[in-house]
């Protein structure tokens, strides 16, 4: 062999060896270590990976992680929202202590607004981001309840602990008398979606716009503010499988005063009216329970460079207190995003779908366990004198008064509720910084109602507001169903560029959405047996023309052409501006379009110069102008309904109509006009940080059904608008890292809000009078009015007689308007107002080592509520039927009929332990050992109601936005505690997260 290609070969072999050698050195090595940030504290979810590879993991709550690299050539990269990057080399390091430096993170966060997003450093306009590790905790029924107390000037309350009854919002108040009295619900782009279509473990964060700078780009739907839900989504590591369970116990923790069997059996003594049946029975101890409530979550997500998904399914099965009233609820939700063409082409698909089953009993049972006799039993042998239908059970013939266990126990009342929802975009970046989006997405809610009442059943009011009943009906039974579909359409073309030190972003657009209604009323009785109550058609009701159908079906559409214009030169001073041109098929022939301003600009004086110790100073300003549609389709035309029916004869039955609206061209947008002036702020390394507003508005061409002549018109009430609102208020939000250490840190956050909403003007025609009053009800006061919205007042007040005391006789005093007491309630003027007049939330978060606390306290302070129990029972002389509500205010030497004044007008502030959370981070992950296939473990316990502070003698001292008691609900008659809300519970929820 020659002797060159002799050491050409020993060189090649000589390099193969290396080569192996090189190769069997990239074995797999485990690498550990902690994260921590500057000063010490350690950070838990900080995203530890492989660079180039799809190995990621993420670290424990005391910072540590363990990963596996390739070799000592891999490079780890440490990612952690609000902090800085850091890459590392292992090199032949297998533990790392690592120190991320903190960006100005109260600044950068990113913000979610009107189609699009902006950094927080960049708003110019009031919006507040919650992101899921600051929602409310524990056994969560509703979406809304996540936000409870955790905005200024977001007020959230529902009554008692009813599992089946919506909550109430408001945002800065009331600020339409229109459609959308509550916020705009905006999920993952889908404007207009229910905010239950949504379960709250899939939410990643809710972004709150609150003046009308940032609404007006939604344009007729603005005027109460808009919540934009984001929903999670996939990661591109690989599969990640997360579960979350709990358990919850609930109980019935403040119900009405009233007497017991004993003091009941006093009174009859003292009156010597009434019966003592013989029995000692507790009505709430009879038709309440310890309600369990058992909630799962399973969800799947990950994905790669191009594509990620999020797949969710949950269950929740929940009891309420009222014995046979609950619900089971599934849902699904699956969330896909691909991006192609070098990811300037991204597609997003959403699909939802939940099916809620709910039996809603009757909320009427806990007024009649509070007024039914005590001494009475709660069963009777059959065909005895007061087993009246036929049942066994004890009843009596008075006017809404009912057995409650045998109200819920006989009757059925259930709900079938089912949620689609399907969205689905492209996004193509044509150049650099311009793209363009198309979206589609649809809506569809259908609900099933089946109420029966069986043959041998009694219920005075209680099962149907007609008091229809199975008894008196021989078997009645009552279906209901709705639909509400709508789907929206819409294109966007977006540019954002930097011009040297000038950032511009803008973007236009075309929306359309259609809506449809519709819906059935079927209401039927006479049925030769309970066994037949499964077919509506089998009562005979049919046959004698007895029954009672109804039908009803509107659609709507909306057509808009918007556009915004943001700058930010610098990161020192900021500016945007919006259009939107909206149309509806809602208002009249003459006014059905409208144009929807808004500009904003903020200037950052610590860029400007340097503040010592402060990162932001930014103080912006902002003015919109948002609409409001009206409750119904067609108000602006002429209709005609079913007045009457009559025997045509040979077994026929004809019908008569008549007009049941006026025809108004000129109904128009209502518009509210809102200036705010805000200040955010952070200091000390962001350690403190929070803003400050204060804003004006004006609502005008308010739109509401009142009171006109008849002749000439058609019928006596007519959908006009009437007049002005004009509101003002402050808010403002701080957070405080007190103390910030290695292994405990606490963390304090406190919100403000009060709001005052006049009603400022009203029509002409209307001048001197008054709008939204209610009565207060049956029995005996049907006409006596309670509350009314006048020219020039407050909303929100009440408007009766004020009581002055008893005379010798036992008879009412009152105030004749001079201060003298007389015995006539003639002279009536306000005594009080259902309004708050500010309201505040304080949370609390502490986490040592493994643990962490959250403490959440909610107060509403300076508003009253018409306690309605005492307004009807809180009389000795009601005795001879009903049992006495028994307060701190009852008065046994009264004689008189109950008369309604201020006297039965309390002050209803309060204070609430909302919710208190303690939870346990288990240490799954040993270092330079196994983890056992599972990521992490959490384990938690949550009391939620834990107490409450307030002078007030009801059951629950919650703020009441709207009287409920007539449909749709009186918005302008807030403050009544109606006998129908369900009593204050209490419950403690036991979970556990898990990862793997």
């Amino acid at each position: 062999m020659h002797p060159l290609l002799k050491s050409t070969r020993m060189i090649l072999m000589g390099l193969a060896l290396l080569c192996a050698n090189a190769l069997l050195a990239q074995e797999p090595i485990r690498v550990t270590g902690k994260v921590a940030d500057n000063t010490g504290v350690q950070l838990s979810a900080v995203t530890v990976s492989v660079k180039g590879t799809k190995t990621a993991v993420t670290t424990g709550p005391d910072g540590s992680f363990s990963i596996l690299v390739p070799g000592k050539s891999s490079v780890l990269v440490f990612s952690y929202i609000g902090y800085q990057g850091q890459e590392t080399t292992v090199g032949d390091r297998t533990t790392f202590d690592v120190r991320l430096t903190q960006l100005n993170s109260a600044m950068n966060e990113v913000v979610v607004v009107g189609y699009g997003t902006q950094k927080k450093r960049e708003i110019t306009s009031a919006i507040t981001r919650v992101d899921a590790e600051q929602f409310n905790k524990g056994n969560i029924t509703d979406v809304s309840q996540l936000l409870q107390g955790k905005v200024a000037g977001l007020s959230i309350a529902k009554p008692g602990g009813d599992p089946n009854a919506g909550f109430t919002i408001r945002l800065r108040g009331l600020s339409t008398l229109g459609a959308n009295t509550s916020p705009l619900i905006v999920i993952d782009g889908q404007i207009g979606a229910d905010i239950n279509s949504v379960d709250p473990n899939d939410i990643a964060s809710m972004d709150v716009l609150k003046d009308g700078s940032s609404a007006a780009i939604y344009g007729t739907r603005g005027s109460a503010g808009v919540i934009i839900i984001t929903t999670k989504s996939g990661s591109r590591m690989g599969p990640q499988v997360s579960y979350s369970g709990s358990v919850t116990a609930e109980k019935g923790a403040r119900f009405t005063k009233h007497m017991t069997s004993s003091e009941f059996r006093d009174l009859l003594k003292n009156t010597g009216a009434g019966t003592d049946y013989g029995a000692n029975t507790d009505w709430n101890k009879e038709i309440t329970r310890t309600a369990i409530t058992h909630a799962h979550n399973l969800s799947l997500s990950g994905g790669d460079g191009h594509t990620s998904y999020n797949v969710s399914v949950n269950y929740r099965n929940g009891e309420g207190i009222a014995i046979t009233t609950g619900f089971n609820q599934l849902n699904g939700r699956i969330n896909l995003q691909h991006k192609a063409l070098n990811d300037r082409l991204v597609f997003n698909v959403t699909m939802n779908t939940t099916r809620r089953v709910s039996t809603v009993g009757f909320a009427n049972a806990f007024e009649y366990a509070t007024i039914y006799n005590p001494t009475a039993p709660v069963h009777v042998p059959v065909g005895s004198i007061n087993d009246i239908a036929g049942g066994g059970w004890f009843e009596f013939s008075a006017t809404d008064y009912s057995n409650p266990v045998a109200l819920l126990t006989q009757n059925t009342n259930t709900v079938t509720m089912r949620r689609q929802n399907v969205a689905g975009s492209a996004e193509y970046e044509i150049l650099k910084g311009l793209k363009f989006l198309v979206r589609y997405a649809q809506q569809s809610i259908n609900s099933d109602s089946d109420k029966y009442s069986p043959i041998n059943a009694y219920a005075n009011r209680g099962f149907d507001p007609n008091s229809d009943n199975g008894y008196g009906r021989h078997g009645y039974k009552i279906l209901q169903q709705a639909t509400a579909f709508n789907q929206l359409y819409e294109n966007t073309l977006s540019y954002q560029h930097k011009f040297n030190d000038l950032d511009l972003g803008a973007i236009a657009g075309y929306s359309y959405q259609y809506f449809q209604n519709n819906g059935s009323y079927i209401g039927a009785g006479n049925f030769v047996t309970d066994a037949a109550s499964g077919d509506v058609s089998a009562a005979l009701d049919y046959k004698t023309g007895l029954a009672t159908i109804k039908s009803f079906k509107n659609a709507s559409k909306l057509v808009a052409f918007f556009g915004r214009v943001t700058a930010n030169y610098k990161n020192f001073a900021f500016l945007a501006a919006s259009l939107r041109r909206e149309g509806s098929t809602q208002f009249g022939p003459n006014n059905r379009w409208g144009n929807f301003p808004a500009v904003s600009g903020g200037l950052d004086f610590a860029r400007l110069t340097d503040i010592p110790k402060v990162n932001t100073l930014k103080l912006r300003a902002s003015y919109g102008v948002t609409g409001s549609l009206p409750p119904y389709s067609y108000l602006s035309m002429p209709t005609l309904t079913v007045s009457g029916s009559y025997y045509a004869g040979n077994n026929q039955y004809g019908f008569t109509y008549a007009g049941n609206q006026n025809a108004n061209p000129n109904l128009k947008w209502e518009k509210k006009a809102e200036t705010d002036i805000g200040l955010d702020f952070a200091a000390f390394e962001n350690r403190l940080s929070g803003s400050v507003d204060y804003f004006r508005r004006t609502t005008s061409n308010l739109i509401f059904n009142v009171t006109v002549p008849s002749p000439p018109a058609l019928v006596p009430t007519a959908w006009e608008n009437i007049g002005t609102l004009q509101s003002n208020g402050f808010e403002f939000l701080i957070n405080y890292d007190v103390i910030r250490q290695r292994r405990f840190t606490w963390t304090t956050s406190i919100n403000y809000a009060r709001a005052h909403v006049v009603l400022k003007h009203l029509d002409p025609t209307l001048a001197g009078s008054y709008v939204g009053a209610s009565n207060l009800g049956s029995p005996g006061q049907e006409a006596t009015q309670i509350t009314r919205a006048m020219e020039g007042q407050p909303i929100g007040l009440f408007y009766q007689a004020v009581y002055k005391g008893v005379d010798q006789n036992g008879k009412y005093l009152f105030d004749d308007g001079k201060g003298n007491p007389v015995n006539n309630n003639n002279y009536r003027t306000i005594i009080g107002n259902g309004l708050p007049r500010y309201e505040m939330g304080w949370t609390n978060t502490f986490k040592y080592s493994r643990f962490d606390l959250n403490i959440f306290f909610r107060g509403a302070f300076g508003h009253q509520l018409i306690n309605t129990y005492r307004a009807f029972y809180e009389n000795p002389t009601v005795s001879s039927v009903y049992n006495v509500v028994n307060t701190k205010y009852y008065n046994p030497s009264v004689k008189d009929a109950q008369l309604f004044s201020s006297l039965f007008v309390e002050k209803a502030s309060f204070v609430k332990l909302d919710n208190a959370t303690i939870a346990y981070t288990l240490p799954l992950k040993k270092e330079g050992g196994p983890s056992g296939g599972f990521r992490s473990l959490r384990v938690f316990l949550t009391g939620y109601n834990l107490f409450v502070i307030t002078g007030y003698t009801g059951a629950d001292p919650e703020v009441r936005y709207a009287d409920q008691s007539v449909n749709p609900a009186n918005i302008l008659a807030p403050g009544i505690d109606r006998r129908e809300n369900w009593v204050l519970t209490r419950s403690f929820t036991f979970g556990a997260n898990l990862g793997f």
